[in-house]
């Protein structure tokens, strides 16, 4: 639910209320925190969106109309959370209309103008004196000659809208449903690389380009930026459990990705397996010493360790290594014991 009506953040004592609308900019008190804005930016949207100072009938009651609006708003605009930050202890929207504030009115009833009609059936005594958390009035801004449409043609038009509630609603749960799968996949080699390499060039003070400041006696050096490639290491595993199929598998898709960098990657490959760590290539099979790469890291620490590997089981002992940003890459399977254990991630 949007509206083109500026937002402006005003204390509460200027307001008088936590939020207000004249149908042209919103009011919302600056006291109010993040649970709380929510609620009251949606409510007084839902006053602007809905046209209430437009809608309300000639000769309203101003009360009754009042809560003509706010029982709309409660009835069709409120989600389960605006309900729980209405009813939170302490909460400064306390007291405001809910959906089941009138509790005898018919479940039927949800236009403003079929409200109004129904208060005006009610006994004062029926009607609960129910404290606003919004400091609107609805007052009507047409006058006798005016060319507003008129109440019967306001009702269809809000009626049309209401029904466009549903699809709102849709569309918002499909734009968090996808939120949720973009905030919960599994990162890809690349995405975790660029991260790592964001800050490549560091300053370095040279007499190569010198300081323009003035010195009467010496020439001061100036500062020259230079490209500061990251140290990575590349470790394969090369265990028993490490078929040659899966050996060809990962050193495809690793080329594929790191030719993206070119030379801007020094990187020095390492191969594990049969208890030992070696710059050689390593056959033979034998165990997953995985305890020799993180003795390893924690003297060399690479700025990052990307680690082609499978899912074998690792060492209780092995704890996690702070500094590098250490990469495992699943072959032959959707993710490592490794990465959990080092404090690494999984990558797609």
């Amino acid at each position: 639910m949007l509206t083109a009506a500026p937002i402006i953040r005003k204390p509460l004592s200027l307001i008088g209320a936590p939020g207000l609308t004249d149908f042209v900019k919103i009011y919302i008190a600056s006291e109010l925190n993040k649970r709380e804005y929510r609620t009251t930016l949606r409510h007084e949207q839902a006053h602007v969106w809905a046209g209430h100072n437009r809608r309300r009938p000639k000769d309203a009651v101003d009360k009754l109309w009042r809560i003509a609006c706010e029982m709309e708003i409660a009835k069709t605009i409120y989600d389960d959370i605006d309900i729980e930050n209405i009813n939170a202890p302490r909460s400064r929207l306390s007291g405001g209309y809910l959906p089941d504030t009138l509790a005898n009115m018919p479940v039927g009833i949800i236009l403003a103008e079929d409200i109004y009609e129904w208060l005006l059936q009610q006994s004062e005594n029926e009607i609960p004196d129910v404290e606003c958390t919004c400091s609107c009035t609805c007052n009507s801004d047409r006058d006798e000659e005016s060319d507003q449409p008129d109440a019967s043609t306001m009702v269809e038009s809000a009626r049309a809208a209401l029904d466009d509630i549903d699809k709102v609603g849709d569309a918002q749960a499909a734009v968090t449903s996808n939120y949720n799968h973009l905030k919960n996949r599994t990162p890809s080699l690349t995405d975790e690389v660029d991260a790592a390499l964001r800050v490549r060039v560091e300053r370095e003070r040279t007499h190569r380009r010198p300081s323009r400041r003035d010195s009467p006696n010496v020439i001061l050096p100036g500062a020259v930026s230079i490209p500061r490639p990251p140290l990575v290491e590349i470790f394969v595993d090369r265990s028993g459990s490490f078929s040659s199929d899966k050996t060809a598998q990962a050193e495809i898709r690793l080329k594929k990705i790191l030719a993206k960098y070119g030379a801007s990657i020094a990187a020095d490959v390492w191969f594990f397996g049969n208890g030992r760590i070696s710059a050689s290539d390593i056959r033979g099979g034998g165990d997953t010493p995985y305890h020799l790469i993180a003795q390893h890291l924690a003297v060399s620490l690479p700025k990052i360790a990307i680690v082609i590997t499978d899912d074998d089981p690792v060492e209780n002992s092995i704890k996690p290594v702070l500094g590098p940003v250490i990469i495992c890459v699943p072959v032959g399977c959707t993710s490592t014991n490794l990465a959990r254990r080092l404090g690494g991630k999984d990558v797609a």
